[in-house]
């Protein structure tokens, strides 16, 4: 993992970013912090709480829950910029989370009290993330239901 720049005009092409105005993005860019990753570099381990958000902005990743009482993780793999994990501490309590690199990949960083900041600031990300929390929400309960 090492330490990068966020690129304000890339940065407005990613979907979680894409409606915010010049202004919210140099926000974004002097709050958050960005970070590349190296294929099959670890973002996240499973032991690790969920005390931050990542967001891929940048190549892709692989996803691998860990559910009590299945023998599979549940496994997702994406390139999808805008894709995102994190700040949800009760759902890493009940499905571990392990996160990959599965390409050279930028992944930004944000605090949960930042992201509280940024909506109570108005930035327009509430329906990005409210997409994720349904889509990964749904992928859990369909991997945990069909292992019953």
């Amino acid at each position: 993992m090492i330490r990068t720049g966020i690129n304000i005009g890339k940065l407005s092409k990613v979907p979680f970013f894409d409606a915010l105005s010049e202004e919210q993005l140099k926000q974004v860019a002097n709050e958050a912090q960005e970070f590349g990753f190296e294929k099959g570099e670890t973002i996240k381990t499973r032991e690790e709480t969920n005390t931050t958000f990542w967001i891929l902005l940048y190549g892709s990743w692989s996803i691998k829950r860990f559910l009590n009482g299945t023998e599979e993780p549940a496994f997702y793999e994406t390139d999808k910029l805008g894709s995102w994990h994190g700040g949800i501490s009760i759902i890493d309590v009940i499905t571990p989370v392990e996160i990959k690199a599965t390409s050279y990949s930028y992944v930004m960083q944000v605090n949960p009290k930042l992201i509280e900041k940024w909506i109570q600031d108005g930035m327009p990300i509430q329906e990005h993330l409210l997409k994720g929390i349904g889509f990964g929400g749904k992928l859990l309960y369909d991997h945990y239901s069909s292992k019953k």
